[in-house]
């Protein structure tokens, strides 16, 4: 089986790893939003200044299967907007390493 890596296949699903924006006029609200995230599996940044606004970006901290993102974009629109901001875009982003990487079950793992 491949890896869950960026633009690789494993047991015929595409996995894609990227990040998820929204933006928010208040700090306080960014941060609220960001915890909310947080909680439900997103590893979190708060960006920005006063004039420009401030930006979350979230990230799943594994790659994910490319029919889920909609599902992500939704919940982390949600959350915006619970908290005054707007879901901007979702970003992909290319995979870490260089290549597939294979890996193969532990003959131990194995039921017959």
């Amino acid at each position: 089986m491949t890896s869950p890596d960026a633009g690789t296949t494993a047991g015929g699903f595409a996995f894609v790893r990227g990040r998820f924006e929204a933006r928010f006029d208040d700090l306080e609200a960014a941060r609220a939003a960001a915890r909310d995230a947080r909680s439900v599996g997103f590893a979190v940044d708060v960006r920005g200044d006063a004039v420009n606004g401030w930006l979350i970006v979230g990230r799943r901290k594994l790659p994910f299967p490319t029919d889920e993102r909609d599902r992500y974009a939704s919940r982390v629109q949600a959350i915006a907007a619970r908290h005054g901001g707007v879901f901007r875009r979702f970003v992909e982003e290319p995979s870490d390493g260089a290549g597939e990487q294979r890996i193969e079950p532990d003959d131990a793992q194995l039921e017959i």
